[in-house]
């Protein structure tokens, strides 16, 4: 089961390559990404190759993230919708 963390990036250039850097200075590989985007505000959600890593990274890096598990219920708003859109498309956003 996939560990899905959700980042709200700060509207200004380089939110997104702090993030991405902090992952990448602790060796940890983004293996799963989708981005939303509205106006000035936006959510990135993220898999990883290695999910107690990137707890401590982001938490580390003072990056505020929320955390949950592929099949669970608590998943952000509209990620259902866009799982089932994906899905039609013939993408599984669960697969390892």
């Amino acid at each position: 089961m996939a560990i899905w963390f959700t980042v709200r990036l700060d509207d200004r250039p380089g939110s997104l390559a702090r993030l991405a850097s902090t992952l990448g200075d602790r060796g940890i590989n983004i293996t799963g990404i989708v981005g939303v985007a509205e106006d000035t505000d936006g959510a990135l959600m993220l898999t990883t190759s290695d999910a107690a890593g990137t707890r401590a990274a982001l938490t580390g890096g003072g990056i505020a993230f929320e955390e949950h598990d592929s099949a669970s219920e608590g998943m952000p708003d509209g990620f259902a919708d866009l799982r089932s859109g994906l899905a039609q498309r013939g993408i599984d956003v669960d697969a390892r």
